[in-house]
C-alpha cells in the first residue's frame, strides 16, 4: 500500500508530467499499432466509375461528393495497385495518397508519395527505380527526351542530393501518363540529415512533348 500511496501522491503533485507521460504512452501505442497493421489496397483504373474502385479495394475510401470536394483519401494506410490488366503496377504504402474524380464520378487522377516517412536518398531512389522497372515490363514508355528516366548513377545521385532532379514522365499512348520525381524534404526528426520525398501523379495524358516544335530522336520510343 505504501508504494501505491507514494505513486498516487506523486501523480497528484506532478499532474502535468503525468498527463505528458500518459500522452506519450498513447501516441507510442498508436504508432506501434500502425506499424504492425498491414497496409491495405486501393485498386483502380483511370476513367472507371468511383464505385468500381470502392468495390475492388480493401482500403476504405469515402464516396465522391460532386460540386463539394474533388478528391478523397484512403481512411487507412494504403498502397496503390493500378488495376489495368495490361499496364498494371503496385506502389509501396503511402501516407499521402489522394484520388480525384470528375463530375460523372469517374476516376480522374492519383497523387501520392509512395512512402510512409521521408527517406534517405538511396531508399527513395530504389523505390523509383523499382516503379520504373514495373512500368517498362507493363508497356509504359518514357515521354520526354529532355527528362530521361531515373538511374542509379553518380550523376543522378548528385542531382537528387543537390535538390535539382526534375520529374520524369511515362505514358501509355492515348491512355495514361505518370510524372515521378524525388524532392528534398526538411524533416524535423532528422534536422542534420537530408531526407527525400517522392512526388507521383497519375492520370490521362496531359504532357505530350511530341506536339511541340523540337526534334525527336526517331530511335527512341517516346
Amino acid at each position: 500500500m505504501t508504494v501505491h500511496n507514494n505513486l498516487f501522491q506523486w501523480i497528484r503533485h506532478h499532474k502535468i508530467l503525468a498527463v505528458f507521460a500518459a500522452t506519450l504512452l498513447v501516441v507510442g501505442a498508436c504508432k506501434a499499432a500502425e506499424m504492425l497493421t498491414p497496409a491495405k489496397e486501393i485498386a483502380l483504373i483511370i476513367g472507371e466509375p468511383w464505385k468500381d474502385m470502392q468495390a475492388r479495394s480493401t482500403a476504405e475510401i469515402a464516396d465522391h461528393i460532386p460540386n463539394e470536394i474533388w478528391y478523397r483519401m484512403p481512411k487507412e494506410l494504403a498502397y496503390l495497385r493500378f488495376a489495368d490488366p495490361k499496364h498494371g503496377f503496385v506502389t509501396p504504402p503511402a501516407k499521402f495518397f489522394t484520388v480525384s474524380f470528375d463530375d460523372d464520378a469517374s476516376i480522374r487522377s492519383v497523387r501520392m508519395s509512395p512512402q510512409v516517412e521521408p527517406l534517405p536518398l538511396q531508399e527513395a531512389l530504389d523505390i523509383v527505380l523499382d516503379l520504373q522497372n514495373q512500368w517498362r515490363k507493363s508497356g509504359w514508355l518514357p515521354t520526354d527526351p529532355e527528362e530521361p528516366a531515373y538511374e542509379n548513377t553518380l550523376d543522378w545521385i548528385n542531382r537528387i542530393e543537390e535538390c535539382r532532379s526534375n520529374a520524369t514522365f511515362w505514358h501509355v499512348p492515348d491512355k495514361y501518363q505518370i510524372a515521378v520525381g524525388i524532392a528534398c524534404y526538411g524533416d524535423k526528426q532528422h534536422p542534420n540529415k537530408k531526407r527525400f520525398m517522392i512526388n507521383f501523379s497519375l492520370g490521362r495524358p496531359w504532357y505530350e512533348p511530341w506536339k511541340y516544335n523540337f526534334p525527336l530522336d526517331p530511335n527512341k520510343p517516346y
